[in-house]
């Protein structure tokens, strides 16, 4: 790739959002030296007024039966996704003087086996033609492809991309950790015996945080991602609210108690997210009926057992919540509360000798730490589309 009449684009498409990253690479040969550039640009999904998302079972049902039924509304809604990310790329382009782009790209959900659409997704259309309907979109658009799109990958995997090869990501001077990621919904990410691991490869032993129900019920995702914070905080304020815009670490700040009750509860669900982690890295699935069947059904012996892992990373908005010392007392500090005291609790030695601090009472130094990666996923999509260009 000649970097000076191409440019290299990250595309983070979430669930409700697509924004779209200008990057650069310092040596696309040995994969190194990558950052963002200033350039970027976002779009909201335009919403189809009467779609209905299948139900996630049907969705899994369709998969594993080779027969997806698409609704007209899924198949606009999902057109509209489509259209909105191509826009943001002919945005970032113009921005920046280009006509030629490589691009990466990482969509929630589940990937059709050819890696070019999406199947399953929560809360969202399937898009089974994405990668083709997004070139053809770019080409109308006046764009001329370095490469074709690889395929979509997941936001979640291009996450811990991200932390490996961006200058002072936290996977990169570690062989184990784990990344939690709080936006729109939850990215899970894992590096292993100096690996990053998608968890589609891991499906067999380990559960994305979207999957797997919280002792509170509802998933982990629907609980402490950065929107369910505010959906829930909305809820727990006036039942009949639709809206979601009162964060409610800002009300928390000035002292509304409500606010700061949500927020430590939060702590106590993400705790148990991350313990959760912990234990199935080192020792499998644990004993836990409340997380249903697909949790029971997970296998305990896998590849990684016995695994300590080095550092846990907490990032997009629910990190930024918790490194702000605006927030400490009512997040920060709980969440390091009840971590340790799970681990303490766990009857593992080895686990206490290696994540807490000698006297047992906190948090080993530096283990639980927030990410500062700005738009980890997106600078994740850039690394895959470089290697896979580079194959």
């Amino acid at each position: 790739m000649n970097r000076e009449d191409s440019l290299l684009i990250g595309v983070d498409g979430g669930a409700t959002e697509a924004k779209v990253h200008a990057a650069t690479c310092e040596s696309p040969e040995e994969l190194r030296g990558f950052a963002l550039r200033g350039n970027s640009s976002s779009r909201v999904y335009a919403r189809v007024p009467d779609f209905d998302p299948v139900n996630v079972a049907d969705q899994l049902a369709q998969r594993d039966a080779n027969r997806m039924e698409l609704t007209a509304t899924e198949r606009e809604q999902g057109r509209l996704w489509v259209k909105a990310v191509a826009e943001a790329i002919a945005d970032v382009a113009r921005e920046c003087g280009a006509t030629r782009v490589l691009i990466g790209v990482g969509m929630p959900g589940l990937k059709t086996p050819d890696g070019r659409g999406i199947c399953v997704v929560n809360n969202g259309p399937r898009i089974p033609d994405y990668v083709n309907m997004l070139e053809q979109k770019l080409l109308k658009l006046g764009l001329d492809l370095v490469a074709p799109v690889a395929g979509l990958g997941s936001d979640a995997d291009y996450c811990g991309l991200g932390e490996e090869y961006a200058a002072g990501g936290l996977f990169r001077d570690v062989d184990n950790a784990y990344y939690c990621g709080g936006g729109t919904g939850i990215a899970d990410a894992l590096k292993l015996r100096g690996t990053v691991v998608p968890f589609d490869d891991a499906r067999e032993w380990i559960l994305k945080a979207w999957q797997m129900p919280s002792a509170l019920g509802p998933t982990f995702e629907k609980l402490v991602s950065a929107s369910a914070l505010n959906r829930v905080h909305t809820r727990l304020r006036d039942p009949a609210l639709e809206s979601v815009d009162v964060y409610p670490e800002g009300m928390a700040e000035h002292g509304d108690p409500l606010s700061k009750g949500w927020l430590v509860a939060a702590a106590l669900v993400l705790a148990e997210l991350l313990f959760e982690r912990l234990w199935t890295v080192k020792h499998g699935a644990m004993e836990a009926p409340h997380r249903g069947r697909p949790y029971a059904q997970l296998v305990r012996e896998h590849p990684y057992r016995n695994t300590l892992l080095d550092r846990v990373i907490v990032g997009q908005r629910v990190g930024l919540i918790y490194a702000d010392a605006r927030y400490r007392t009512v997040f920060g500090d709980p969440l390091d509360t009840y971590l340790t005291a799970l681990i303490a609790n766990s009857g593992d030695d080895e686990m206490l000798a290696a994540y807490l601090s000698p006297d047992g009472r906190r948090l080993r130094e530096g283990f639980l730490q927030a990410s500062k990666l700005r738009a980890a996923p997106a600078l994740g999509a850039a690394v895959a589309a470089v290697r896979a260009w580079q194959q």
